[in-house]
């Protein structure tokens, strides 16, 4: 595609731009996650110390050191915690109840222990939580509160648009506290981001536990009719499913479906387009949604790029795409599989390559309809052509988009190995910008 040239210099250096943080959003890609990027500071809670033998009962259970005033010592009067002594002392006033508390409240007033015990007893109402991963010595904290903590402190401050970072940071929080299956996948995502920044062995084992049980009660709440009462947990979960698809722990090329011809392996692909499907069923409840006036922001901008006139025919598209993919001048999106994903993609070749458009870039990969994954499943060389494009621009927006090195660079490698010794002399032609985009040298005979 000739406009693709100036997608390339881009990423050669040349022509390109310095812009501040996207402010675009996609609904399919969350965070930044970049496993090349600089460490973010790690949650520690307060340094263990003695433990107390006549003082309160709460600073006994933290392992602090108390200094045993009475009806409230001073260390849970400051915090604003429940007081407690041993049965026959004086209990200053009864703790709170946090088993659905506000996001503000979890980061400014509740100390480290209530939110433990918060996370505990949401998880509870899911599944057998594992001692492993929820409970540790004293000198470490629980690896379920390492995570919550990371998604709130770190994670949510990475999502570029303010509208969507700020229900992120809120009402998603306080919705998890009801819904195990969203703080599982909460978890799961703070978890995955503190661990592509910093490697760890254990903190591996939990993220693979977080998402194990995450993905097994969604599922389940899937099972059930979509209602006004489960609408939020449902559509914030599946935004952040997205997350553990596109930034896998360890992929390789040769792990593509492309390759090993395994259709499941798509999944990744195929899940992108999940909170489509919930929209559609629940677009009457939408308006009550903590998403509602969110995602009416973000389609304003949407708009502006995909919701332009309907065309039919070949006009605007590139010809040699067109022609690979038996584009007439009579073809439209209900007679040729192709034509939809193709008329997107001659819509995003158009735009500048920088920050605010890599989020438009990005969203193509939750447009893709049930037939052409089909072809795609079925390793069709004109769908993974198409694909293979979009592919090479997200490995030109990578320096806004880092989640791109985590699977979409080694997938288009794969398309590329896939089709480079075709016979047929198009898809030679059109294999030039995606393998030159994603950094793969082609054969001498292409």
């Amino acid at each position: 595609m000739s406009a693709n040239c100036r997608w390339l210099k881009h990423t050669s250096g040349e022509d390109k731009n310095s812009p501040e943080e996207p402010a675009a959003y996609t609904l399919q890609t969350v965070f930044r996650v970049s496993p090349r990027g600089p460490r973010q500071s790690e949650f520690h809670s307060r340094r263990a110390h003695k433990k107390s033998r006549s003082g309160c009962l709460t600073c006994k259970k933290r392992r602090v050191k108390c200094d045993e005033g009475k009806p409230v010592c001073q260390r849970c009067k400051t915090r604003g915690i429940g007081c407690g002594y041993p049965s026959g002392s004086e209990v200053a006033r009864r703790r709170d109840d946090v088993s659905s508390p506000s996001p503000s409240v979890l980061l400014s007033s509740m100390c480290l222990e209530s939110i433990t015990d918060s996370i505990k007893e949401t998880l509870s109402y899911g599944v057998e939580c594992s001692p492993y991963v929820l409970s540790s010595n004293a000198s470490q904290d629980p690896l379920s509160t390492v995570a919550f903590n990371h998604f709130v402190r770190f994670s949510t401050d990475t999502i570029p648009t303010p509208c969507i970072r700020e229900v992120m940071k809120t009402d998603v929080v306080r919705v998890a506290f009801a819904n195990p299956h969203l703080m599982y996948t909460l978890l799961g995502v703070g978890m995955l981001h503190f661990n592509r920044y910093a490697p760890n062995k254990e903190r591996s084992v939990a993220e693979s536990y977080f998402w194990q049980h995450a993905i097994n009660l969604y599922q389940e709440a899937l099972s059930s009719k979509i209602h006004e009462g489960n609408i939020d947990a449902l559509l914030s979960t599946c935004m952040l499913m997205g997350v553990m698809t596109i930034c896998p722990e360890k992929f390789d090329v040769t792990d593509s479906w492309v390759l090993t011809n395994k259709p499941e392996a798509l999944n990744w692909l195929a899940l992108q387009s999940g909170l489509s499907c919930i929209l559609q069923l629940a677009s009457s409840l939408l308006p009550k949604s903590i998403w509602g006036e969110a995602f009416k922001e973000v389609d304003k901008e949407g708009d502006k790029i995909f919701k332009q006139e309907e065309k039919t025919g070949r006009e605007g598209l590139d010809s040699d795409l067109a022609d690979l993919c038996g584009i007439t001048e009579e073809s439209t999106p209900d007679s040729s599989v192709y034509y939809p994903p193709l008329r997107y993609l001659s819509k995003l070749v158009g735009l500048e390559p920088n920050g605010p458009n890599a989020a438009h870039v990005a969203s193509f990969m939750g447009r893709l309809e049930c037939d052409f994954m089909a072809l795609l499943r079925k390793r069709d060389p004109p769908a993974l052509i198409i694909l293979a494009h979009w592919m090479g621009l997200m490995c030109c927006l990578s320096e806004w988009q880092p989640w791109v090195e985590g699977r979409i660079r080694k997938e288009c490698i794969a398309i590329c190995m896939f089709l480079e010794y075709s016979t047929d002399p198009r898809i030679l032609l059109l294999l030039r910008f995606p393998a030159e985009a994603c950094g793969y040298k082609l054969g001498i005979f292409t």
